[in-house]
């Protein structure tokens, strides 16, 4: 592709795209970083330093005032890429779960709700460290439509009532499903309107039905993190993770 000057900011490539932003791989005069560029919605100011959230360097608007982010780039890939290449042990998957958890407690301490957990935003840095990305990415548009992935939203968030952490936590127990099975919570429910009823009303499903090499236990600390009352799930991230680490 053309090389495109944004803001101060060479664009090298297009790391990936969705509904709300498009993330590029953009250079300065020192150094490569994530360019986050933001289709709707208008991105949260909160500036959170933890060793597994991913750094935003600078945020701002282009001249038509459309908002980006500038954040560290980590070239490492994602969970969900490694998932899909075949690397992806429950060993592996329960140490990413961790770093997010501990990501997440950090976040909902300042009060800030990430809003949209899933494996595409767990970023592998040096000695498979996850980081935490899309940090301010707005999980409602302005008029109120939900704009996370529905595989992992939480039922208080497709409903489009208030959330805290908990609905976090609901998405860290789908993703742990996701990281385990290779496949996301209700994928058999069909498009994505029977997606949502099935998180709504349908039971969590049963992470052994689909890998039954895995201890009988997951399905529990699963159907906890995704129960449909907040209240009735872990009171936080790093308690579902700690379920996860048999004790001696």
């Amino acid at each position: 592709m053309d090389r495109v000057s944004v803001d101060g900011f060479t664009i090298e490539s297009v790391l990936g795209t969705g509904g709300m932003s498009t993330v590029y791989l953009a250079r300065t005069t020192d150094r490569l970083l994530a360019l986050k560029v933001f289709h709707s919605g208008r991105p949260s100011t909160s500036a959170l330093i933890h060793p597994n959230i991913v750094p935003v360097y600078s945020r701002g608007e282009t001249r038509d005032g459309t908002p980006w982010l500038a954040m560290q780039y980590v070239p490492g890939g994602d969970a969900d890429g490694e998932l899909r290449a075949g690397r992806m042990s429950p060993a592996r998957a329960v140490q990413i779960i961790t770093d997010v958890a501990d990501a997440l407690d950090f976040a909902h301490a300042k009060g800030v709700v990430h809003g949209d957990v899933k494996p595409s935003n767990f970023l592998l840095a040096d000695n498979d460290r996850a980081l935490l990305a899309d940090f301010g990415a707005p999980p409602f548009a302005d008029n109120g439509t939900v704009l996370t992935s529905a595989a992992y939203a939480s039922p208080e968030m497709l409903r489009g009532r208030e959330v805290d952490g908990r609905a976090d936590v609901y998405s860290l127990g789908c993703s742990l499903f996701r990281l385990l099975t290779g496949k996301p919570p209700f994928f058999d429910a069909g498009p994505k309107d029977a997606v949502i009823q099935a998180h709504l009303h349908r039971q969590p499903p049963r992470a052994t039905d689909f890998a039954p090499w895995l201890p009988a236990a997951m399905d529990g600390v699963i159907a906890r993190a995704m129960a449909k009352g907040p209240g009735e799930r872990y009171p936080n991230a790093r308690a579902l993770a700690a379920a996860l680490t048999p004790r001696p």
